[in-house]
């Protein structure tokens, strides 16, 4: 009897092993920020492309905030005589990004596009102060 619980936890520790050598072999985490060129507020053409550059970064950092923490999301509603009056939904996430990389910033027409790339075992180092 004991050796079949043995063989049990044998079984089990092993696939413990087997999945963080997983994560160590894991696809690098990525993201894509989006910030629409003309919609920025100053006049000057170069100006607006600086802001729309910079915006998109931070709409990249965002997205990867939110795979890395997930999204705190909340919502309220009001009813009378059974029809909904008002309702709210409101979304929000936070935390630390290092080590994350551009890979590719490009405009696209209207819009600005960066794209950024996280190495989990490399975040995870950082997050350590290796």
């Amino acid at each position: 009897m004991r050796s079949k619980y043995g063989l049990i936890l044998l079984v089990l520790l092993s696939g413990c092993s087997t999945q963080s050598s997983l994560f160590n072999k894991s696809e690098p985490l990525q993201a894509v920020g989006y910030a629409p060129i003309s919609l920025q507020s100053p006049a000057d053409y170069q100006q607006k492309l600086l802001h729309a550059m910079r915006a998109s970064k931070l709409d990249a950092y965002r997205e990867l905030t939110e795979q890395l923490g997930g999204v705190m999301s909340s919502s309220s509603s009001t009813m009378n005589s059974h029809i909904l009056q008002d309702g709210t939904v409101s979304n929000s996430s936070r935390g630390v990004v290092r080590g994350a990389q551009v890979v590719n910033s490009y405009p696209d027409g209207d819009m600005y596009i960066t794209e950024l790339e996280l190495d989990l075992n490399r975040y995870e180092k950082l997050r350590r102060g290796e």
